[in-house]
């Protein structure tokens, strides 16, 4: 039996803004149930790489592959399937205002999807149950806390049944005491098997649950490994140094 590829597979991305190079033929690949989590420091390309990954922002070079096809990002009807089947979470949220809570999730659905009204909404009820927020559906996201927008995106992309997810600083918004309960979902997340790139400063969570943390430094993948590798005994001096400043002792952040 034919060992099974990746489900994401990323080619030499590269993008230039000005002449500012923010990625550099950048290569990796994901498997069926890897978390990837991407670390560097501000501006080495995390956010960047997560967005062309998606199309958000189009790169110069590369390709993209899910379940090893070549997305083409010029035909139109291919990238709206590909983006419901890689589901992105931004910092800020990107909620509508206009709408509660349940429209946020249903919308997606009902537009995208073309599900009937009904059926929208009970996936809606559903996926805001199963991130803990099914007795706040009638509310708008003014009347959220930040904690709280951000599992509404996070349910939000789960109604479309994505196989992978990418998280941009999912809780680098957020007070402190807000962050646990972005992080408790995310980790049912992984205990569910779902396949996840994410972008974030939360070391302590990124090694208990990431399989492969990957270091990125001016656009470029510096090293890439196990968790307890790649924070403990990396073998990039400038890995070290990094992990060094963020960790005190291995899994806790300073």
């Amino acid at each position: 039996m034919a060992e099974k590829g990746p489900v994401l597979r990323v080619e030499g991305l590269s993008k230039q803004y000005g002449t500012r190079q923010v990625l550099r033929s950048v290569t990796l690949s994901v498997n069926e149930g890897d978390l990837k989590v991407l670390i560097g420091p501000s501006g080495a390309g995390k956010s960047t790489l997560l967005q062309c990954i998606n199309f958000l922002v189009l790169p110069d070079k590369g390709q993209v592959f899910l379940d090893g096809r070549e997305i083409l990002h010029t035909r139109r009807r291919e990238l709206c399937a590909y983006r419901q089947k890689v589901g992105m979470i931004f910092q800020d949220f990107n909620l509508f205002d206009h709408l509660t809570a349940l429209g946020n999730v249903e919308i997606g659905l009902t537009r995208v999807r073309s599900m009937k009204k009904g059926a929208a909404r009970e996936r809606a009820v559903m996926e805001l149950e199963r991130v803990g927020l099914g007795e706040h559906a009638g509310k708008y996201p003014a009347q959220l806390s930040g904690g709280q927008k951000q599992r509404v995106s996070i349910a939000r992309a789960l109604a479309m049944d994505p196989k992978v997810m990418l998280l941009d600083e999912p809780t680098s918004a957020l007070d402190p005491e807000l962050i646990t309960e972005v992080l408790s979902v995310i980790r049912n997340l992984v205990s569910e098997g779902m396949t996840m790139i994410i972008a974030t400063h939360q070391i302590g969570f990124a090694g208990d649950l990431a399989n492969e943390i990957i270091f990125m430094e001016d656009g470029a993948i510096v090293e890439q490994g196990p968790p307890a590798k790649i924070l403990t005994r990396a073998d990039c001096e400038r890995t070290r140094e990094f992990c060094s400043k963020i960790t005190s002792p291995y899994g806790e952040s300073r």
